[in-house]
Order: structure tokens, then C-alpha cells, then sequence
């Protein structure tokens, strides 16, 4: 009989996640992002930026039901916007909060939301 081999996954496959304690998951923390932080505005997103207090940079993404329906599109706004907060210098910035959230009156392009999101990201320089 021949031994199993271990798969290992191939480099695309391994997928780097943005650390749970650099994630925003509480109301309250977003509701103070929208009062308190300020805006960076696009045609399909707001980006708000608020100091924090905590040693380190969190993310908080709110993509609306009714611009994204499929929650496939929802969750793949949520993912690019984890990579590009990680990958970019947002991720380095310590003591701040990122919120993105959606807006617009209908359904919109993904691929045309991914391409905004990224200049949104990008463009913020804190």
C-alpha cells in the first residue's frame, strides 16, 4: 500500500486574514466611527477614520443589503477590503479606526465596487 501523501496548498491558496483583534465587530464601535470619524467619500463608499485609543489599527466594513444582494458579493467586498486594509499602510497606522461602509439607491457592479474600493484605500493617507 502506498502511503498517503499530506497536501500542502499551493501558494495562491494560502490565504493571510486580517488578526481578530484588527477587526471591529461591536455596534457600538461603528456607531462611533459614524458620529465621530472623519469621512472619505466615493461614489459607492464612505471610509470613516477615528482614533481609537487601542496600540493598534481595526477595520469594520458594512456593506447594505440593498446594493449587494447576493451575500456572495457582500462577503467578497468584505474580504478585498481586509486584504487591502492589511496589505496597505491603513494596517500600519496604529491607534485608528477604518469603517467602510456602502451607499448609493441600487444594486451595484462588484467588479466596479472592488475597483473603487481599492483607490478608496489607497487614497486614504493618515
Amino acid at each position: 500500500m502506498q502511503a498517503q501523501k499530506e497536501k500542502t496548498p499551493s501558494p495562491e491558496r494560502i490565504v493571510s486574514k486580517v488578526a481578530k483583534e484588527q477587526r471591529i465587530k461591536k455596534t457600538l464601535d461603528f456607531k462611533k466611527a459614524y458620529k465621530e470619524g472623519k469621512r472619505f467619500l466615493s461614489p459607492r463608499f464612505v471610509l470613516y477614520v477615528r482614533p481609537n485609543g487601542l496600540s493598534h489599527a481595526r477595520i469594520g466594513v458594512s456593506i447594505a443589503k440593498r446594493h449587494f444582494k447576493l451575500a456572495t458579493k457582500r462577503n467578497r467586498l468584505r474580504r478585498v477590503a481586509q486584504e487591502l486594509f492589511r496589505t496597505k499602510k491603513a494596517a500600519r497606522v496604529s491607534g485608528f479606526d477604518f469603517v467602510i461602509a456602502s451607499r448609493g439607491r441600487r444594486e451595484q457592479d462588484i467588479n466596479e465596487a472592488v475597483r473603487e474600493l481599492r483607490s478608496l484605500i489607497a487614497g486614504n493617507r493618515r
